[in-house]
């Protein structure tokens, strides 16, 4: 009998080999605030296929912090940045009713930027590819 795979299957291997090493912290190196990827990265990104919204933001002990709407509120229980190779990874884990665990993986896509990845419903066991644009600032 012949196993068909999902279509997202394989990106899901480096969003989970991503996830790995940010929460063991092998290899991935902190990305310090002064960066300019990480300095780009503040700002509300919203999602290319729903009303998603991830505002970024550095905190007073300049770490990068995240808020998520949908288009509630909903809470951040975990938020980790690692640089490694020249992209800049971001992983956010949610932590609420109806969201338990679910994850976001993202990488920055500075060139077109872009927020790019892999969100993760663990209550569904469903993953989706996801992007995310940088809402422009009202004047």
């Amino acid at each position: 009998m012949m196993m068909l795979r999902p279509r997202f299957a394989v990106k899901i291997v480096p969003a989970a080999f991503v996830f790995i090493m940010l929460m063991a912290g092998a290899v991935a190196a902190a990305v310090t605030v002064r960066s300019p990827e990480m300095l780009a990265l503040q700002g509300r990104w919203v999602r290319t296929d729903a009303p998603y919204v991830i505002e970024l933001s550095h905190g007073q002990d300049g770490a990068l912090q995240a808020a998520y709407f949908n288009p509630k509120p909903i809470n951040v229980g975990k938020m980790e940045t690692a640089e490694q190779g020249g992209l800049v990874q971001i992983l956010i884990e949610l932590q609420d009713v109806n969201y338990p665990g679910s994850t976001y993986v993202l990488t920055y896509d500075r060139s077109q930027d872009l927020l790019q990845g892999i969100y993760f419903h663990p209550v569904s066991k469903q993953s989706y590819e996801v992007t995310f644009v940088r809402q422009p600032t009202s004047q």
